[in-house]
């Protein structure tokens, strides 16, 4: 029997070597830590998995984001090419994806272009011939924009992308609707089958930037793309950014006129600023960025170098990891359950002042804060951290803006024609 684990690795050795990554002892380090981890949750089938469906759409030349959610901070998953940013170089942290401490199976989805998903499960069949595949369909007692499937005189909901793909037959909780076999669960929190599904997100926008491809030529390709265009960053200052995915809504247009950005990671801030709690920020992230001696107030130099990226203020969920553990000395992997636990909707005050007192005491023995630094500094990190965003998933939404961008700069003409055909065209 092939051993998964040893398979995984020689895919992702072998994928660092396609990408041309430099393999130092702080890669080595990180990628001998993730197969670790996902080797001790067992499931090494599962990127391998991933890493095939990959490849078909590699062959199929489609377009993908470059990454979606957490995934992006795993480096196994981008010498696999499921992610297409460079978690080392971007400081992310795996953890967010993987938490040894919480033995989670992990949740990857990818984005494609539309009406390709079928083609992709077709080709994966045949290509390997020992697995099967599944359609989703659930019980929901809310409303969903999912589709409905009719069996046994009950309405169940098609999940929008999830599919199954095992290499053992299902039998159990099978259902046949119009000629395709469907997994059927009741319960999706606690179902070990559908918390291992691939989820294949079919995205309107990639197909927009397909065609313009078509009619500029493969030179123009997204991937190819240089992320550093003058050009393009002046542009998104200028208020005209009518199609450009995530961006167009007026009154960021007026705010992105204010901040100017010139990278792609001013480019991220502002759009994980942009939406509740976060958006009351942005005023100061833009004084910030003009003002720099007025950013920060704390006498360890770790923490000016930690929120240098976002201009002094706690804007990622990512920052709050790193100020943990290199402030408090909370290693990721409890830092991230902390941050888990208080982020999501059932928390309550407790955990916040639990956290609270374990984040102090940790910046007294770590940090060479004063005392009356150390209670502003909590204080300050408790206070924003709930509100943080995530920085991989923003980075991989925030290229792809910059892509639409990029091809209404340079090939405006193409990039309306392509637009006017469907103008009410998706673009968040």
């Amino acid at each position: 029997m092939i051993n998964k684990s040893e398979q995984l690795k020689k895919l992702v050795h072998q994928g660092a070597s396609n990408k041309n990554i430099a393999i130092t002892d702080i890669v080595l380090d990180r990628i001998s830590y993730e197969l670790s981890v996902i080797e001790s949750l067992g499931c090494a089938d599962y990127f391998i998995v991933y890493s095939r469906i990959i490849g078909i759409c590699n062959e199929l030349n489609l377009i993908r984001t470059c990454g979606r959610g957490s995934a992006t901070q795993s480096l196994v998953n981008y010498c696999l090419d499921i992610t297409k940013v460079d978690p080392i170089s971007e400081n992310l942290i795996f953890e967010r994806f993987l938490n040894p401490l919480q033995k989670l199976l992990p949740d990857i989805d990818i984005d494609i272009p539309k009406d390709n998903q079928k083609d992709i499960i077709e080709k994966l069949k045949q290509r390997y011939p020992e697995y099967h595949t599944y359609q989703i369909a659930f019980s929901s007692q809310t409303h969903t924009d999912c589709d409905d499937i009719y069996y046994d005189n009950q309405t169940y909901k098609r999940h929008p992308c999830g599919i199954i793909v095992r290499q053992e037959r299902l039998s159990d909780s099978i259902i046949v609707f119009e000629e395709q076999e469907f997994y059927l669960t009741h319960d999706i929190s606690n179902d070990s089958i559908y918390s291992g599904k691939f989820d294949i997100v079919e995205l309107e926008y990639l197909n927009r930037l397909q065609l313009i491809v078509n009619e500029i030529g493969e030179e123009y390709h997204p991937y190819r793309l240089p992320l550093n265009d003058k050009v393009v960053f002046d542009f998104f200052a200028s208020g005209d950014l009518g199609n450009v995915f995530q961006l167009d809504y007026p009154s960021l247009n007026r705010i992105l006129v204010q901040f100017k950005p010139n990278s792609i990671n001013d480019l991220s801030i502002i759009c994980s600023m942009f939406r509740p709690g976060l958006l009351a920020h942005i005023p100061t992230v833009i004084s910030n960025k003009f003002n720099r001696k007025e950013r920060f107030g704390f006498s360890d130099a770790r923490i000016s170098e930690i929120l240098n990226e976002t201009y002094g203020l706690l804007i990622y969920q990512e920052t709050f990891l790193h100020l943990s553990k290199e402030i408090a000395g909370i290693p990721f992997p409890e830092a991230e359950t902390w941050r888990k636990k208080i982020m999501r909707d059932n928390s309550n005050a407790n955990d916040l002042i639990a956290f609270s007192s374990v984040f102090a005491k940790g910046c007294k023995e770590y940090s060479s804060l004063s005392k009356t630094e150390i209670s502003a500094f909590t204080n300050m990190v408790t206070d924003m951290f709930p509100l943080t965003y995530h920085k991989a998933h923003s980075l991989c939404y925030t290229i792809l803006a910059y892509w639409g961008a990029y091809y209404k700069t340079h090939f405006r003409t193409e990039f309306d024609n392509v637009f006017k055909r469907d103008e009410s065209v998706l673009i968040s």
